[in-house]
C-alpha cells in the first residue's frame, strides 16, 4: 500500500533485525502460554480446593445426630462451596483482565 501512494517500494528490513524481531516475539508469545497455564492451573486448584473444603462441610451433616447442627454443617459448607469457587471465577477474571487476555 505505501508504495502505491509514494510511487516506490517500502525500504526492506535488514535481515538481522528481522530475525531479532521474530525472535523476540516468539519469547513474548512462549511466556504469554505459560503464564496463560499456570493462570489455569491456579484456577482449577482454587475450585478443587473449595469444592472439597465445601464437602467436608456437608460431609460433617451426614455424621451427626443433631438435626439444627447438620443444618448448620450443611448450609456452611453449601456456603463455603459456592462462595469459594464463585470468588476464585471472579478474581482469575479479573487478573486477566489486568493482564489484557481480554
Amino acid at each position: 500500500m505505501l508504495g502505491a501512494v509514494t510511487g516506490r517500494d517500502p525500504v526492506p528490513m535488514p535481515e538481522k533485525y528481522r530475525q531479532q524481531l521474530i525472535e523476540s516475539h516468539e519469547a513474548a508469545e512462549r511466556k504469554a502460554r505459560r503464564d496463560t497455564l499456570r493462570e489455569w492451573g491456579r484456577v482449577l486448584g482454587e475450585i478443587v480446593l473449595w469444592t472439597l473444603v465445601g464437602l467436608v462441610g456437608i460431609g460433617l451433616a451426614w455424621h451427626t445426630f443433631d438435626i439444627q447442627l447438620g443444618w448448620v454443617y450443611w448450609w456452611s459448607g453449601a456456603i463455603v462451596w459456592v462462595g469459594g469457587v464463585s470468588t476464585a471465577v471472579v478474581t482469575s477474571y479479573r487478573r486477566g483482565e489486568k493482564r489484557g487476555d481480554w
